[in-house]
């Protein structure tokens, strides 16, 4: 069942951003692209997760650099796109905050993971992973955002309070596998469908993070 609900909600999450496609200059031809570039990533990410290459976990850390970095330099250039930015200015500040609610379904997958042997205690809502706050507070930040309540600078600060939370989950995640002993000979984090988290979900929460903050620059840029 946590299998299943990793799959589904990658699958939903990963071309969730279609909505904001239609908003571009040719979105058939924007949204061809966006599903090759996807393909194209989960092929890469299926194959060194399947060659067992990801199971080692000294220095360097591979999951990071072979999959998180990647993936967030990619989210950068990806977005600096000018059309990219073109559509992102015209999708509504609340629908990309909306969506981060999505982090409430991932960090109960991740604790599901945990009571099976898959993830660390650490890497939970009962460790130091506080991220299902942000999912919780999407929701709130959201109607205050489309009620006009908040504005550019607030959303900027929800969005730099959540990467720091973000990045809080993160360091969870690492210390637990490459400082510490304690997760020694549990691969499934690396495995199908677990290493979907890193490769996918986590790269999802930035772009969104992202492309909220972009909206508001966005805004300065072409006032009204």
């Amino acid at each position: 069942m946590i299998e299943i609900g990793f799959y589904l909600l990658t699958v939903a999450i990963v071309f969730a951003p279609l909505m904001i496609l239609n908003k571009s200059d040719r979105p058939a031809k924007r949204k061809r692209t966006y599903s090759f570039i996807i393909i194209g990533w989960f092929i890469y990410v299926f194959t060194l997760s399947n060659s067992g290459w990801l199971e080692d976990f000294n220095f360097p850390p591979r999951v990071p650099l072979l999959i998180v970095v990647p993936a967030i330099l990619g989210i950068i250039v990806y977005t600096s796109q000018k059309w990219v930015k073109e559509a992102i200015a015209k999708t509504p500040d609340h629908q990309t905050i909306y969506i981060q609610s999505f982090r409430i379904l991932v960090e109960l997958l991740i604790y599901g993971a945990f009571l099976i042997g898959i993830f660390p205690k650490k890497a939970t809502f009962e460790g130091l992973n506080y991220d299902i706050l942000v999912g919780i507070t999407a929701l709130i930040v959201g109607v205050l955002v489309q009620k006009g309540i908040f504005k550019s600078k607030a959303i900027l600060i929800w969005n730099i309070l959540s990467l720091a939370i973000l990045g809080l989950t993160v360091y969870s995640f690492i210390s637990s596998y490459y400082f510490s002993d304690m997760m020694s000979g549990n691969y499934g984090f690396v495995r199908m469908p677990y290493i979907f988290l890193a490769a996918f979900l986590l790269p999802m929460a930035i772009f969104y993070h992202v492309t909220s903050i972009r909206q508001q620059s966005l805004k300065k840029e072409t006032p009204n």
